[in-house]
């Protein structure tokens, strides 16, 4: 059972509200930091003169630590108490803040301004993994019955929204203050956070669980998710791929470590992880629902706010209002999936928004033949489609995450629904990167190859191929704006600009089929797998 004290209880009873705002904060800052360095980059490789490998890490180093330390601290919760190992979180992500601020003001250990700015983003991502787990963790130790539903619909839709507004953010405070702003303005809210958590939430634990740390499963499950997640990081590389030496070794020692994490944790009392959670139907079918939901539509913001900044040349605050659609009727389907469930169940409620989340991406597609900035509004009924289902579809996810599972195993639950979502979205991008390559250099080279012009020949055109697809798919999606090549002034260079951006603005929207397929697979298991006699509470 989980415990608390006759002191937590008058406390939980009086101020359990505000134990829900505190745990709110915690879980907005990290999910919000996933996506809102992004629009930023730019900024910081011009203030920091740093390299493109140091950019990618910028963004690489947080979700790396993020998904690897998810499961660790969700159980260290569980073991420690949450409120304890919640409130760390915050001040660790807080210091990790506060060091990204300053990262191109100082320097520590010998590291340059973007090595340093990379370190503090790890220990953001280590702080951020002790908040996302147990703030569910928390609100389902401290709400029952229909306000549990209530606490944790509010929940899913601060998770939803901070995931999908995180460009927005990023946009308004890189345009009109500096690209420092977006880790400041975590310091603050840390502060707030930790004096609220003190303050209103309760201490809750696994009184089952023995006071020390399962090494074993630690150990294991930390290459697994390391080796996974740094894999599907590093699989697009141009020196890289699928099928190099380098990431089939990552796989294979990740293949290893889960082999070896698996049946040792099935052997351990008190595992770290209970590989037997997944023998419950619902529990799978929720945690295939949040790798598709992460790997078929938040990994989509990546590629849309590309095709919005560079094909449409919106800026980065520009491109974030028009994705408010999506992060704004998070409100409006996140409550409602929250009072629905606790009124019918949350199968069918989570089946509903993964299926508008389906429709909402398919509509996307139209995004082909979106070639001027007044055409976006093609995909506003897309965005709005999409962003009911977004808030729709966090609350029953977590609902069963924690609800298939005895109370005092809310952390382990929620800590592996967590791991699912990150390694569904650092699959998605990975995947969803790969196809667009493949697809624009299909295009581009059909797109030259039917070129008729006099004197051109077939080595001639072979050149042209080969240096647009060297280039890349960003190149391409500005039209080879700014891409220095041979064909600049060349009086072929309109046509091939053309070709470039129409090849990305098609392959892009190929990429979204593939996404929509991702999710009608999370809807189909939801219907077959997630039964209501599986939970428990």
């Amino acid at each position: 059972m989980s415990h608390a004290s006759g002191n937590d209880l008058r406390v939980q009873a009086g101020h359990k509200w505000w134990a829900l705002a505190a745990v709110c904060f915690g879980l907005f800052m990290a999910l919000l930091d996933v996506t809102i360095v992004n629009v930023a980059l730019p900024t910081i490789q011009r203030d920091l003169t740093a390299p493109f490998d140091d950019l990618e890490w910028v963004v690489n180093a947080y979700t790396l630590v993020f998904a690897v330390a998810l499961v660790t601290c969700g159980r260290l919760g569980d073991i420690f108490g949450r409120k304890r190992v919640f409130m760390c979180g915050l001040a660790v992500f807080s210091l990790g803040s506060l060091l990204c601020a300053l990262s191109g003001d100082i320097h520590l250990f010998g590291l340059s301004h973007s090595a340093m700015l990379i370190a503090a983003r790890a220990v953001q991502g280590l702080g951020g993994s002790a908040m996302a787990p147990l703030s569910l963790a928390i609100i389902s130790a401290t709400f029952h019955g229909r306000e549990r539903g209530t606490a944790i619909g509010i929940w899913g839709g601060v998770s939803g929204l901070a995931t999908a507004i995180g460009p927005l953010v990023g946009g308004v405070l890189v345009e009109k203050v500096n690209w420092q702003s977006i880790f400041w303005i975590n310091v603050p809210i840390g502060v707030v956070g930790i004096a609220l958590s003190l303050w209103a939430i309760s201490e809750s634990r696994d009184e089952r669980a023995p006071r020390s740390i399962d090494l074993y499963g630690l150990v294991t499950v930390t290459v697994f998710l390391f080796c996974l997640v740094l894999a599907f990081i590093l699989v697009n590389h141009p020196d890289k791929g699928w099928t190099s030496p380098y990431i089939l070794t990552l796989f294979g020692i990740a293949l290893v470590a889960l082999v070896a994490f698996v049946v040792g944790e099935l052997l351990l009392k008190h595992p770290m992880l209970d590989p037997r959670l997944f023998k419950n139907p619902s529990f799978t079918g929720a945690a295939i629902a949040g790798f598709t939901l992460s790997a078929g539509f938040y990994a989509l913001f990546f590629f849309l706010t590309m095709f919005f900044q560079n094909r449409l040349s919106f800026s980065a605050l520009d491109t974030g209002l028009r994705f408010l659609p999506m992060s704004g009727l998070v409100f409006v389907g996140a409550p409602l999936a929250g009072r629905l469930t606790d009124k019918i169940g949350p199968k069918w409620v989570l089946a509903t928004g993964m299926g508008l989340l389906t429709v909402g991406v398919l509509l996307m597609t139209r995004i082909g033949s979106v070639s001027t900035p007044s055409e976006w509004v093609w995909l506003l009924p897309a965005f709005i489609v999409a962003g009911v289902g977004n808030g729709v579809v966090n609350p029953p996810i977590s609902a069963i995450a924690v609800g298939t599972v005895e109370p005092y195993r809310a952390g382990m639950a929620s800590g592996a629904n967590n791991v699912c979502r990150q390694v569904g979205l650092a699959f998605g991008i990975a995947f969803l990167s790969a196809l667009l390559s493949k697809r624009y250099d299909t295009l581009v080279q059909s797109g030259v190859a039917a070129l008729r012009t006099p004197g051109l020949s077939d080595s001639a055109k072979g050149s042209i191929v080969k240096g647009i697809q060297s280039a890349g798919t960003i190149a391409g999606s500005t039209g080879l704006r700014g891409e220095p090549n041979p064909y600049t002034h060349n009086p072929l260079f309109p046509k091939l600009s053309t070709l470039a951006q129409t090849s990305f603005a098609t392959a892009t929207a190929d990429i979204l089929w593939a996404a929509a397929v991702t999710l009608c697979v999370g809807f189909v298991a939801v219907v077959i797998l997630v039964r209501r006699q599986d939970l428990k509470h």
